[in-house]
This record gives C-alpha cells, structure tokens and sequence, in this order.
C-alpha cells in the first residue's frame, strides 16, 4: 500500500544503495611520497599526562601507523612538522600529505 504522502529525504537516502568500491590500484610506489594525517580529539577525559587530542599518521605504501599525544590542539603543526623532518632525515622525501 502507498503512502499518501511521498517519502522524506532521509527515507529516500537510507533506501539508496551503492557497491563496494574496489581496491585502489593506484599507489605511490615508495613509502614516504603520500602521508594521511587526521587530528582526533577533544575527548571529554584526559589521558594519565592530560592528553586530549592525538594526530594521526598513516603510509600511504607501507600503512605505517604514528600517533602523537597532544595536549592542546594547536601542537598538531609542530608534530606533523617533526614527523616530515623525520621522513627526510631517514630517505624518504614527502611528496603529499
């Protein structure tokens, strides 16, 4: 039975469906060249040290995982800074993050 009134917008887009994407098969080929960075936080508790943020990094090649523990969001930029000195330092020259 239909409805009188047509469906709302929500109900519309939770009826839509769409196939899994496939695996990306284009991939910088040395570690280093692609960074992805994301900050998380506030958290309502502070950590043991009164962290409450962490800022994520993550290989784009290798899927290499570094998490740094912030304490207030504005060290975010030094940290990722630190951590593109760091891909220098050791032959692995950023390209993009």
């Amino acid at each position: 039975m239909k409805s009188p009134q047509p469906d709302c917008k929500a109900c519309t887009e939770a009826k839509q469906s769409e196939r899994p994407f496939g695996i990306s098969k284009c991939r910088n080929t040395k570690p280093g060249e692609l960074t992805h960075i994301d900050v998380w936080g506030k958290y309502d508790i502070a950590s043991i040290n009164g962290h409450q943020y962490f800022v994520l990094m993550i290989d784009n090649v290798t899927r290499h995982i570094t998490v740094k523990f912030l304490k207030t969001k504005d060290q975010a930029a030094q940290k990722v800074k630190d951590y593109l000195t760091y891909l220098k330092t050791h032959k692995k020259p950023p390209r993009s993050i």
